[in-house]
């Protein structure tokens, strides 16, 4: 029974965007924003996605002050510093899983390191914001981690869901994607793969289907109203389980 309130809530919606690539994001320890592994534990709780043989990205979310959406990505066969560069993350804030980038969907990029560019959705394609909206943040350092014991690139992305365009729970649309230019021959390295998505495309990202652990706050009223009803379920089925023992010879 609870399976399929779960199926209820989440028909027609997980299903916008491609059923293979979707993953919890779960609430741990908070996050320390600086671009790197604070310490061996601090990733350790979240499921890790494979970006390629080279490349793996994780995301949790953290409400211990406000609700702010991290992801993690290890590129670890780069460990050069290179202009064309970039790390980038793709959220669409509805779970329409549009055929192009509608006003809902973000692409969001450190390019070169250093220089933050977010772009918006305009029905057809990308437009790149002169300023980028408060609430998306991209660090990346040079360094080591539980992975890899050879320094090599690792960026973290905050989004501020109080603050930023990205405010809805879950399920939404996600794409993360790196590229290293001192590796030209291998490409974009994107999840989903680009041999089944594009970053023009919403419908063929991956998704956040949900959080594991702690339920954050703000969840929107129908996540709210099916913990309810499922409580009430497993009481009533309880109550009158308890009542059939009781009366049975």
């Amino acid at each position: 029974m609870l399976c399929s309130l779960l199926l209820l809530v989440n028909v027609g919606t997980t299903m916008a965007y491609l059923s293979n690539y979707s993953y919890e994001e779960f609430s741990g320890l908070p996050i320390t924003f600086d671009g790197k592994w604070t310490s061996s534990s601090e990733w350790t709780i979240a499921p890790w996605q494979t970006i390629s043989a080279t490349a793996k990205f994780t995301g949790v979310v953290d409400i211990s002050a406000g609700t702010f959406q991290y992801n993690i990505i290890e590129l670890l066969s780069d460990n050069t510093t290179d202009a064309g560069d970039y790390w980038q993350i793709c959220m669409e804030d509805t779970a329409t899983g549009a055929s192009a980038p509608g006003s809902d969907d973000y692409r969001i990029e450190l390019v070169g390191h250093t220089t933050l560019k977010v772009y918006q959705g305009n029905g057809t394609g990308w437009t790149l914001l002169s300023t980028p909206p408060d609430g998306f943040a991209i660090k990346d350092s040079l360094s080591t981690s539980p992975t890899s014991s050879t320094p090599h690139w690792v960026c973290e992305i905050q989004i501020d869901k109080t603050n930023s365009p990205i405010t809805n729970q879950p399920p939404i649309g996600i794409r993360v994607a790196a590229y290293d230019a001192s590796n030209a021959a291998a490409g974009e390295q994107a999840w989903p793969p680009n041999s089944v998505s594009s970053v023009n495309i919403p419908s063929q990202w991956g998704s956040i289907s949900g959080y594991g652990g702690e339920i954050p706050e703000g969840f929107s009223f129908g996540i709210v109203a099916l913990l309810s009803s499922v409580v009430v379920l497993v009481s009533a089925f309880g109550f009158r389980k308890r009542r059939i023992t009781k009366l049975a010879p």
